[in-house]
């Protein structure tokens, strides 16, 4: 399914942008969204690109959801204190860096829901600062500026996401074409340090390749240190009322219903969740980590009328971890936009490898 038919634009009211607080954010806070022509500080040389990402991504998901949110001012201290910094001549901010924290998604999200706004309102003075500055970018970059979304595509196998990753067009089921050059082997501190909930891959055979899991397919794996992980991909998912338990259940022939389980009641697996998952839970794009879960019961039946086995596992999440709730915005921003770069990555090997026939079945 492609990235249109999964998350459908709004209609962005202006109005909806209207309430936001302060909270303060390093030293670029304190610019604020006012009069360009206020003292804006100075970008710091070193301010990390990280940052800037997490910041562009945290701006760019409220807008998705019809807000400004806590960090809009900050943002907009930063893109004046840019801005400034581009008129005076002494640019700081380099084509790697914006190219890297999605910058340029982050000005053209401000302008388009900026479009309609009044012109007495606080988000039109933003909205001309955001198209400012873009147009300054454009100048000084010319057409290096419209390729970023190309250099992203470009290094998506080469540094990228698909780093290390080979389609195998041989394989029965689409979704496990893709496989690992080199896998990580699951060790002792990947199994306790490594991976925090909430990190996310584009498919799970991304997520063997950098040693969470120990197979591209959805079954479960033990590492030698003991670490069980249980990939969620297909199937669906449904919370208990009045719990912290859910049930997942799945059908199918007796080796998709992970036999090996029925002795694992009170163990604690990592559990992975993928886009296909019928779950409140599922990510909307690719496969996240989400944490630590306790298996507190299995069970299995076999249906004669259908030939189907059905599996239910009944799981709790562990407790001390970082909320479920907080990772239901992953993929972030910018990680959709890989996955856009990635379905468009994906669509040209396989009609490299079996031409446009091919591709087409």
């Amino acid at each position: 399914m492609g990235i249109q038919d999964k998350e459908q634009e709004k209609n962005l009211c202006p109005s909806d942008f209207m309430s936001y607080t302060r909270t303060p954010l390093s030293a670029i806070d304190s610019a604020g969204s006012g009069d360009d022509n206020a003292q804006s500080p100075i970008i710091d040389p070193l301010l990390d690109d990280e940052f800037l990402l997490e910041l562009c991504d945290t701006v760019r998901a409220y807008i998705r959801v019809r807000k400004l949110g806590p960090r809009w001012e900050g943002a907009m201290g930063f893109l004046a204190a840019a801005l400034r910094d581009e008129s005076d001549g002494t640019p700081v901010i380099e084509l790697g860096t914006i190219q890297y924290a999605y910058l340029d998604k982050l000005l053209d999200d401000i302008v388009n829901i900026g479009r309609r706004a009044s012109q007495e309102t606080r988000l039109y003075e933003d909205t001309k600062r955001a198209e400012n500055l873009q147009r300054q970018w454009r100048r000084r970059f010319g057409e290096d500026y419209f390729a970023l979304d190309e250099n992203r595509y470009r290094a998506l196998p080469k540094v990228g996401r698909m780093k290390d990753m080979a389609l195998d067009l041989e394989s029965n089921d689409i979704y496990e074409r893709w496989k690992a050059r080199g896998c990580e082997t699951l060790s002792e501190l990947e199994g306790n340090l490594e991976f925090e909930p909430g990190r996310w891959w584009l498919t799970l055979a991304c997520a063997h390749r950098d040693g969470i899991v120990g197979s591209a397919r959805e079954t479960l794996t033990t590492s030698k240190y003991g670490v069980h992980v249980l990939p969620l991909l297909t199937g669906s998912e449904y919370m208990v009322p009045k719990s912290e338990t859910i049930k997942y259940v799945r059908a199918g022939k007796i080796s998709d219903i992970h036999v090996s389980l029925v002795n694992k009641p009170g163990q604690t697996f990592r559990i992975l969740r993928g886009d296909r998952l019928q779950s409140p839970l599922a990510p909307a794009f690719g496969v996240r980590y989400d944490g630590l879960y306790k298996m507190k019961q299995y069970g299995q039946r076999f249906n004669p009328n259908t030939e189907q086995h059905h599996m239910v596992l009944t799981l709790e999440r562990v407790r001390g971890q970082r909320p479920i709730e907080d990772l239901l915005h992953i993929p972030r921003p910018s990680e959709v936009d890989d996955w856009a770069l990635f379905e468009k990555y994906e669509c040209e090997m396989v009609k490299r490898e079996q031409g446009y026939q091919g591709f087409l079945h």
